[in-house]
This record gives structure tokens, C-alpha cells and sequence, in this order.
């Protein structure tokens, strides 16, 4: 569970930094957010494809010697991907709320309602569930390797 945990809290710092970095560069203004939103989704899509590759070769190769079944990859991928949900959520709750309380104004919409942080983080849980479970899917088939193969 080391690996996992280890690999959970590595999105959430490269998320959080990149929302750092992104205020300090003031792009979270009116004119602004939209390019900040699309970079935004393909940092997180890039640093998870890049943490369920980790997670699972690192796992292939300090636990199972190298050899790893589909199996055992996606039950790692599916740990990290639970470990990491709490701690991204408190994550974007901490920046929201008290690092960047202005970020709310852009998060709000009719579809928010009147709780607009609660329901963005429900978001965050059902994309991290989404592609979650389709990078767990995937990513254990890169880094499986046989027996034979690790020969």
C-alpha cells in the first residue's frame, strides 16, 4: 500500500501547484479561465496516464519481481485510485477555500446551485472514479509482464 499511497499524493501536489501557478499567473480571470480550464484538464489527464503507469510498473517491479498479471496491476491502479480520491478532494477543498477563496466565482453556475464547492468536488469524484477505472483498465496491460518475460 506504500506505492499506491505514494502514487496518490503525486497528482495531488502536480494539481495543486498547477493551481498555484496559475493564480500567481493570473489566469484565473474572467477572460482567462476558459484557457486555464482546458490546460487545466490536460495537465490532470496527462499526470494521471503518467501515475497509473508508475503506480503499476512500480508495483510490477518492488513487489512481484518484476512479473505482474493484469490482475494484480489493475487491483494496485484500483487502491491508488481510492487512496487518491479523499486526498484530492481535500486538496481542491484547501485551495478553494482558503488559498484561492476567489476561485469559487468561476466555479459558479446555475448548475452548482448554492453549494457550489460541494458540487465541484462531486465532480472531482466521479471524474477521478471515471477515469480511474478506465486508466485501471488500461494501464495494468502496459506494465504486465510474464514470467517468461521478465527472463
Amino acid at each position: 500500500m506504500r506505492i499506491e499511497t505514494k502514487w496518490a499524493i503525486v497528482p495531488s501536489v502536480i494539481i495543486l501547484l498547477w493551481l498555484l501557478l496559475a493564480q500567481a499567473l493570473g489566469l484565473f480571470t474572467a477572460e482567462n479561465f476558459g484557457m486555464a480550464n482546458t490546460i487545466s484538464v490536460v495537465i490532470s489527464t496527462l499526470t494521471f496516464a503518467f501515475t497509473y503507469f508508475m503506480v503499476t510498473k512500480e508495483k510490477r517491479d518492488r513487489e512481484y519481481n518484476g512479473a505482474m498479471t493484469w490482475s494484480e496491476g489493475f487491483w494496485a491502479a484500483a487502491r491508488m485510485t481510492l487512496i487518491y480520491i479523499p486526498i484530492s478532494s481535500f486538496v481542491l477543498y484547501f485551495y478553494i477555500q482558503y488559498l484561492n477563496p476567489g476561485y469559487k466565482a468561476f466555479i459558479v453556475s446555475d448548475d452548482f446551485g448554492k453549494d457550489p464547492i460541494n458540487t465541484f468536488l462531486k465532480g472531482n469524484l466521479v471524474s477521478s472514479l471515471l477515469f480511474g477505472g478506465l486508466f485501471c483498465l488500461v494501464f495494468p496491460l502496459f506494465t504486465r509482464r510474464s514470467v517468461e518475460q521478465k527472463l
